[in-house]
């Protein structure tokens, strides 16, 4: 936040605000580093070396950039590619020719540091440091907060106001200890935000818009009310009611179930006494319950709005879903979707068999970026699909995390789960010549990598469109680095992405597999670019009606 900088002439710094100005997601960035756009780079517990799509684009982009800085517990893939990555074993990148300057910076695990955990039904839980970080790890709070500083005197004295945001900005920070890091409750207060005096807002609805409260973040305002760090409350379930309101703090305004009004009948009684949430008390005049009523709290259920009626006042006591235009639950969006607004059924970007319900294969609202490392699979009766004629699904293992940052260092989970494996069922393996614990080789038209068999029942053959079709299962945790090694699942994927979340389609593609280890050096490009050969992939292959980039 501002502080003082912020005053009614300028707008109390609203212009200070980066405007939004495209997507930029992780992928989207990938291609401005290949555009030489994107000049610098921060990882913060990301591994998209591993771990993101196309990884081999991945580590490509990060080789055009100026400088890249990576926070991890260790030495992941994302901060040595450029010294002992794919590319520089095959040839196709020599470290001298890398102008990247990488920085490594040691992380704080979160049994070292103080913060939160917000988990996806928006419950907000504390957790205390358990132990002082070791040797030169440090939390993510200690490098914001002392990068900032250092950039804060670089630009002291400056007049140029394009340096202002910085230099306005609240940055006063209490630290603790011989490290100066960040005492984390003091930030989650200025999250929850302050009035003029100083006092700390019990909820959303006590801000202002005239320049007289500020808030890091408004669906948190309240997780600080009355001086307590509501967040780190920890009553047990046994002792309160079935909303269990004073175990941690969700957002908004410690509402456990969002639109509970919905949870009442139109008269405001519970449509089960057993499940009730919400409901209007007549003596009161006001709605009450178990949980913070996602309602205005004192409309009644026979209030109905006059015909001029704006913003919540033209919402009846009987319209629970209060962020809708109209109060109703919606079965879809009208607006704001790039595609839709209902679902149907498209191939996946890459796919053995022809759409069965439309003539268009796939989604044309996909994004596509048509990039010589990124070559789509022919699908369907396309000339050249039966090169790819196998379905390669992913999934994680309860031994391994994401990319493995977290897991592949640790000996006890690395000894459980040592190594990529590729399971196939018994006719694959048949057809195949695949022996259960030898080696396989997958590959598609980006790359090409090798794994031991596991031949098993859990990923049976199918019968589609009247013909055989065989899978092969993947977890995606490896990667060269750490105590258990091997080649990242994500060397195989592209980067294809629904329209309007960006999520990249890694979840079925097609490959061919075969037996023993792939190749090695530059044989390795050689034979990926074989097989886009005898699948007369081109730049235009899998693009078509795409919304490409």
């Amino acid at each position: 936040m501002v502080g003082g900088a912020a005053t009614p002439d300028n707008d109390f710094c609203f212009d200070y605000l980066p405007r939004i100005t495209g997507s930029h997601s992780t992928y989207e960035t990938v291609q401005a580093q290949l555009d030489g756009v994107c000049k610098g780079y921060f990882l913060l517990g990301e591994n998209p070396a591993v771990g993101s799509a196309n990884t081999g684009m991945q580590r490509r982009g990060m080789a055009e950039l100026d400088w890249l800085v990576v926070r991890d517990f260790s030495l992941i893939e994302s901060a040595t590619w450029w010294k002992d990555g794919p590319e520089i074993q095959t040839g196709e990148m020599r470290t001298e020719d890398i102008g990247t300057e990488v920085f490594f910076f040691p992380a704080a695990s979160h049994t070292e540091k103080s913060g939160s955990f917000t988990n996806t039904n928006r419950l907000v839980q504390w957790h205390h440091a358990a132990v002082e970080p070791d040797g030169d790890r440090r939390s993510d709070l200690w490098f914001m907060l002392h990068l900032g500083n250092i950039i804060r005197r670089k630009l002291a004295g400056s007049t140029d106001e394009a340096d202002r945001p910085v230099l306005d900005l609240t940055w006063d920070y209490l630290t603790e200890g011989d490290t100066a890091e960040p005492v984390a409750e003091t930030v989650l207060a200025e999250i929850n935000g302050w009035n003029a005096d100083g006092e700390l807002l019990s909820a959303y609805t006590d801000l202002k818009a005239d320049g007289s409260t500020a808030c890091g973040c408004w669906i948190y305002c309240g997780c600080y009310a009355d001086g307590v760090n509501q967040t780190a409350r920890r009553k047990a379930h046994m002792l309160q009611s079935i909303s269990s309101q004073e175990w941690g703090w969700a957002w908004p305004a410690n509402r456990r179930e969002l639109y509970n009004r919905a949870s009442a009948d139109p008269e405001g009684k519970p449509w089960s006494e057993r499940k009730k949430l919400v409901w209007w008390d007549e003596e009161e005049q006001k709605w009450t319950g178990d949980d913070v009523p996602d309602f205005e709290p004192t409309k009644p259920p026979s209030y109905r709005p006059d015909d001029d009626a704006r913003g919540v006042d033209a919402l009846s006591g009987i319209d629970p879903f209060i962020m809708q235009a109209d109060g109703k639950g919606w079965l879809y969006v009208p607006a704001g979707l790039v595609d839709g607004p209902l679902p149907t059924h498209y191939e996946p970007q890459d796919s053995p068999f022809d759409n069965a319900l439309y003539r268009v294969q796939r989604n044309p609202a996909r994004q596509t970026f048509s990039r010589p490392h990124n070559r789509y699979h022919p699908s369907g009766s396309e000339d050249g699909a039966d090169v790819f004629p196998y379905v390669l699904t992913t999934y994680r293992l309860t031994e391994h995390f994401t990319a493995g940052g977290m897991t592949r260092w640790l000996p006890y989970l690395a000894e459980l789960q040592p190594e990529l494996f590729c399971e196939v069922s018994p006719q694959l393996a048949a057809e195949r010549s695949l022996r259960h614990n030898d080696w396989a080789t997958i590959v598609t038209a980006r790359g090409a990598i090798e794994a031991r068999v596991m031949v098993t029942s859990r990923m049976p053959s199918l019968t589609v469109h009247g013909r055989t079709l065989h899978q092969i299962g993947m977890p995606y945790h490896w990667g060269p680095n750490g105590l258990t090694t091997g080649d990242a699942m994500n060397e195989l994927s592209a980067v294809s992405l629904d329209p309007n979340v960006h999520i990249q389609e890694d979840k079925a593609l097609t490959a061919d597999i075969r037996p023993g280890r792939r190749p090695r050096g530059a044989d390795l490009p050689a034979f990926v670019a074989e097989y886009r050969r005898r699948a007369r992939i081109d730049e235009h292959t899998g693009t078509e009606g795409a919304m490409a980039t």
